[in-house]
């Protein structure tokens, strides 16, 4: 009662503050227009498609193919100008605004000669906000390694695995965790559906709509989540506009592989209505078969999904207010006949229907670069359907969310910051052959993190507070235990400190302290799940998990050579995970996992290094390695990856970009109960890539060929690894045109 009395307060302060902020006020500065040309250094043509960044004020626009571009709404003061463009080097400058009508500047960009977008280290802030992303995916690299999910296209990356039951509902994981210990989002906010809670669930995004996808880790993550020990993964789309374009920009993108034959497409614009409006609009779909493995055919893994999404935003000096609508339709196959799965595969079909509005208040206080207000409405109903068609289980979860954020600015030896409230409502509801009760889970956090500069120091600091409450509809005594209400809650911290050690040298620390609060399905799941093959058993008794970490790591940024290296260890008290019981539900045959907590430790190391060899070479190199284990009983934690790494040569060409690729992994005998162990491998990969401008159109093509050899191999995070290999060559297009 009290919590919901606080959640609906907090709306209203949230409300209160936003029309007070929105007000007309007498000090509001006068507005510009910003009327650039940008264009090459080597023979002063237009630079056309460049994408040109406010970065303060969060405003961008596009130039057109004589390299011309209009920003509208500009208020007064220095804004930091970030320009991009693929084949040119990423130029940034500072502007002064003063209050003219029109603003005109010419801009200059040096052709990009070497490409260094493998590695990205700490202190590349993402756009617009005060978070520090540790790495991030987008561009040539996003193109490159584009795939199914979201999980298939971060495989590479240091630190990531993915852990699959098929293709569909492959999911990531970051250092060993994965689930609910991984928060993946949409733009910053949760996906409000259940790929977290078991290996059969589907994440609901296309990565084919996302413009970039970063990882978020440290004190910066804490604005994200509590549970946030390995980091948070953002896939940032353009739902909502901050800016009005100058004119209508689109672009169109076809994408295919041969290894299922499938096939996808999608399309995005952005369109001006008037001076203060503009539109946004973009869909997917996506169609794949069986996928086929060198041992021959994986049945039941078949693909078919949609998206749909429009939005309007309002644009002024002061800055704007935004609303998206989106739909997400999805029907998958889970394959069957290795243990955890259903004999005969299951079908799954999933639709989401989500509402998010965003607004933004500039500058409303001299210490708050920006207020931003987030919300979403979510509808999540997914099904389960036994091979003869009759439904075995479905879900409904309805999730509301508001967060509002302050974000500071530079002041003293304070950087940027951020400040503000995050409140979720999720009502939740099982149905089938379920005996979970229908259950309400509100829960509510304040967040905080702020960065020090301090001579060549940077110091990073982040806390927050959770309090969550589930209520079951009614409360009784089971089999599982006492079901009742439960009040849950605790405080998560992170402290990071950024050495310059000199020579292109740096060093960081860094301690973190995390939250993970049990959630409905492992408090009160009871009843079998087909997909998974198992009788789920929740625990109501279960306490917080509380989880202790330190990284320490040293980074090299020089004019050749650039990289990472780090060591962590992570401690669990009470680390969740459905555990095999080793016994049978003689109703329907099915094993029984219950929900448990144990003390557990992580640790590990991962690194990467990006050498420029001249004459437009560079080779680059990746490893990540973990090692996990129950502390109470010393046996490993179960689904931990192998050491496991790539190796990469690039050929940066005047037309064509070539990568070839060797990636692999160890092989796995430290095995948890009922897991297989697998072999090492070594695959070899092929890609290339190109761009170039013809009718007033920007073209990119990536043409790549994975698993060249069509070796036979077996990823130990698959879950079907005992009844096929991993996929075998694969000839994957990417098209995309901008215009």
């Amino acid at each position: 009662m009290i919590l919901n009395r606080i959640t609906r307060l907090s709306t209203i302060l949230v409300v209160v503050v936003l029309a007070a902020g929105l007000a007309p006020r007498p000090v509001l500065s006068q507005a510009t227009v910003i009327e650039g040309s940008i264009r090459s250094t080597n023979d002063n043509h237009p630079v056309e498609f460049a994408l040109v960044f406010l970065e303060e004020i969060r405003r961008s626009a596009t130039s057109d193919v004589l390299g011309i571009f209009r920003i509208a709404n500009v208020p007064d003061g220095p804004h930091s100008v970030q320009i991009s463009r693929i084949g040119y080097e990423n130029l940034t400058r500072v502007i002064d605004v003063s209050g003219e009508d029109t603003l005109r500047i010419t801009f200059f960009m040096d052709p990009e000669v070497i490409v260094h977008d493998e590695v990205v280290v700490q202190g590349d802030r993402s756009v617009g906000e005060a978070i520090v992303t540790e790495q991030e995916l987008k561009g040539e690299q996003l193109r490159e390694h584009l795939g199914t999910t979201i999980a298939e296209t971060l495989n590479d990356l240091p630190g990531l695995s993915m852990r699959s039951m098929g293709p569909a509902p492959a999911r990531p994981v970051l250092r060993g965790l994965g689930g609910e210990r991984l928060l993946v989002l949409e733009n910053g906010s949760r996906t409000g559906d259940l790929s977290q809670t078991s290996s059969d669930h589907a994440l609901v995004v296309d990565p084919l709509a996302a413009e970039r996808m970063e990882i978020v880790r440290g004190p910066a993550a804490l604005i994200y989540g509590s549970n946030t020990m390995a980091g948070a993964i953002n896939v940032v789309k353009e739902s909502v506009l901050s800016s009005v374009p100058d004119h209508i920009h689109a672009n169109a993108t076809l994408q295919a592989q041969s290894v299922s034959s499938g096939l996808a497409s999608g399309f995005s614009m952005a369109a001006p209505v008037g001076s203060s409006f503009a539109i946004h609009a973009s869909g997917t779909a996506r169609e794949a078969h069986d996928v086929r493995t060198p041992a021959g055919r994986l049945g039941n893994t078949d693909l078919s999904s949609w998206t749909g999404e429009a939005g309007i935003s309002w644009i002024r000096s002061w800055g704007y207010v935004g609303f998206n609508g989106s739909l997400y339709d999805s029907d998958y196959g889970i394959p069957g006949g290795f243990v955890g799965a259903h004999p005969n595969g299951v079908s799954i079909s999933v639709d989401r229907k989500r509402a998010e509005y965003r607004a933004e208040l500039l500058r409303p206080k001299p210490w708050i670069d920006r207020l931003e207000w987030v919300g979403t409405w979510t509808r999540y109903f997914h099904q389960e359907f036994e091979s003869s068609g009759a439904l075995g289980i479905e879900y409904g979860v309805l999730t509301w969310s508001t967060k509002l954020t302050a974000h500071t600015g530079r002041w003293g030896f304070f950087d940027r910051g951020a400040v503000g409230l995050w409140a979720e409502f999720r009502d939740y509801v099982a149905g089938g052959f379920s005996f979970t009760p229908a259950t309400t889970e509100r829960t509510i956090a304040g967040f905080a993190y702020q960065d020090f500069h301090i001579g060549s120091t940077i110091l990073e600091a982040g806390l927050r507070f959770d309090s969550r409450v589930v209520t079951p509809s009614s409360e009784f005594n089971s089999d599982i235990g006492e079901v009742r209400q439960r009040s849950l809650g605790g405080l998560s911290a992170s402290l990071s400190v950024l050495q310059d050690l000199g020579d292109g040298w740096s060093a960081r620390a860094m301690a973190m302290r995390s939250l993970r609060l049990p959630g409905i399905e492992e408090l009160l799941s009871e009843g079998p799940h087909l997909a998974a093959y198992s009788f789920e058993v929740g625990n109501p008794d279960l306490p917080e998990e509380i989880g202790a970490g330190a990284e320490l790591t040293l980074l090299l940024n020089k004019e050749r050579v650039s990289g990472t290296a780090a060591v962590f260890v992570n401690q669990f008290e009470g680390y969740i995970f459905p555990r095999n019981t080793g016994e049978l539900n003689f109703r329907i045959y099915v094993p029984i996992y219950q929900y448990t907590g144990n003390d557990a430790r992580l640790f590990g190391a991962e690194g990467s290094i990006q050498v420029d060899l001249g004459s437009r070479h560079e080779v680059q190199s990746t490893f990540s390695w973990v090692r996990g284990e129950l502390t109470d009983s010393g046996t490993p934690i179960p689904w931990t990856p192998p050491l496991k790494g790539r190796l990469a040569f690039v050929r940066n060409g005047d037309l064509v970009k070539w990568t070839a690729s060797l990636r692999g992994a160890s092989q796995q005998t430290r095995l948890g109960p009922f897991e297989e162990p697998t072999d090492g491998y070594v695959v070899p990969d092929l890609a290339a890539q190109m761009h170039f401008v013809r009718g007033g159109m920007l073209h990119t093509v990536t043409l790549a060929m994975d698993n060249l050899t069509n070796t036979t191999y077996r990823d130990h995070l698959s879950r079907v690894k005992s009844v096929m290999p991993e996929p075998g060559r694969n000839v994957r297009l990417l098209y995309r045109l901008h215009f």
